[in-house]
């Protein structure tokens, strides 16, 4: 039950909760077969991490802890629930007060991931990390709800009967990665060397959080198989959230990648008019975002469904190649990553 009172119950979120019924809880692990790789971009590839080659061999990620404050109180306690001290485990590839100079991306896992996985990638040289900069990889403070082992928020199957678990969940997760980006940032050398990354539930919390949920403008958002959260589509105004300033509209770089087949938030295929990218695209546009703008903001990768684009310890780094070559602003269909288009 809610620990707070919620009165005023707003038919907003009945009308987005097939939204929430369309949040996938696990990536289909299916077989999959990869395009034979290609070669990499040499503009990326020259900007690669110091001795950081793929197939190569590195230490672990560094582990930091981010309490909550005492006062910190969750808006609910349904599953899969917060514990009663909320903690955040970030596991990072530089060490406190060595941060890369060029920016540190955050990275949210998916549904049903973990942040431990992309431990695994690191350590066996899969994640190209450009030089200059740092790589973090945030755990969901969240118990399990089988056969997810951590998840963002309750698998939203029960969207139609609970939309308001879901939206207090969304709420609460924002409150604690926005305390958790306060302190990255101090090691970042502030927001705007931030970029807000992710896939799925972690992706869909990432460009909410750049837009609407931390004040300050970030460097950027890139999410991985994401939809538009119904917080984003109809921005509260709680204190929770803030509507993007106009230096937020004008500075804050966008980009979204899923494959081609994804069907899981809408049903439709993401390039679909009734699709995820039209839906991301519609919402940034209302909000100001893309105003004559002439870059080039969404991706596709031939062939993939939405477990199968990655990046995670089932389906291989490959998108970060993807994420990287934004970042760096340089052409992501030429990241060295097999049939990726844009849309």
């Amino acid at each position: 039950m809610p620990f707070r009172g919620h009165a005023g119950f707003t038919s907003r979120f009945q009308y987005f909760w097939s939204t929430w019924a369309s949040l996938l809880c696990l990536p289909p692990h299916i077989l999959y077969t990869l395009a034979s790789p290609v070669q990499q971009a040499p503009a990326l590839r020259g900007q690669m991490m110091r001795g950081h080659h793929r197939g190569g061999v590195n230490s672990g990620l560094e582990e930091l802890e981010y309490h909550m404050p005492h006062d910190f109180e969750p808006q609910t306690d349904r599953d899969p629930i917060l514990p009663s001290r909320v903690r955040v485990k970030v596991l990072s590839s530089s060490k406190k007060g060595h941060f890369g100079k060029n920016g540190t991306i955050v990275f949210l896992h998916g549904a049903g991931g973990q942040a431990d996985e992309y431990n695994h990638l690191w350590k066996n040289g899969e994640i190209d990390l450009p030089s200059g900069f740092t790589i973090v990889f945030v755990q969901s403070p969240r118990g399990s709800w089988d056969p997810l082992p951590s998840p963002w928020l309750r698998p939203t199957k029960y969207g139609e009967d609970q939309p308001r678990t879901l939206e207090w969940q969304v709420n609460d997760d924002v409150q604690i990665l926005k305390h958790v980006l306060q302190e990255l940032q101090e090691e970042a050398g502030g927001y705007s060397k931030l970029w807000l990354t992710g896939r799925s539930q972690g992706a869909c919390l990432s460009v909410l959080l750049a837009v609407a949920g931390v004040g300050p403008t970030v460097a950027g958002a890139f999410a991985i198989a994401a939809t538009a959260l119904p917080q984003l589509q109809s921005i509260p105004f709680d204190g929770t959230y803030t509507a993007p300033s106009h230096d937020k509209l004008k500075g804050l770089r966008l980009g979204f990648y899923t494959g081609d087949r994804d069907t899981q938030f809408t049903g439709h295929h993401p390039w679909h008019s009734g699709g995820t990218f039209p839906l991301l695209k519609q919402t940034l546009t209302d909000l100001g975002f893309f105003s004559g703008d002439d870059e080039d903001h969404f991706w596709l990768k031939e062939g993939a469904g939405h477990g199968g684009i990655g990046p995670d310890a089932h389906f291989g780094a490959d998108a970060f190649k993807v994420l990287f070559a934004f970042i760096l602003k340089q052409d992501p269909t030429k990241a060295g990553v097999h049939s990726v288009t844009k849309w």
